[in-house]
């Protein structure tokens, strides 16, 4: 069994928002709905946001963001 850090489990975090926030905009960009393109737009500003964050907590960790 391996032992991941908190370091290693932020770096993993900033990955998967970083990857939500290109999805969403890739289907804000393929959406024909207003509605539904607002909608991504909104999700991907989130999982941008988020992406942020983490990346802050990990510089204060003492990683490389």
């Amino acid at each position: 069994m391996s032992q991941f850090s908190d370091l290693d489990m932020l770096y993993d975090y900033e990955k998967d928002a970083a990857a939500a926030a290109m999805g969403y905009m890739t289907l804000a960009t393929r959406a024909h709905h207003a509605n539904l393109r607002d909608i991504y737009l909104r999700l991907a500003n989130e999982a941008t946001n988020a992406h942020s964050k983490v990346s802050k907590l990990i510089s204060q960790s003492g990683g490389i963001a």
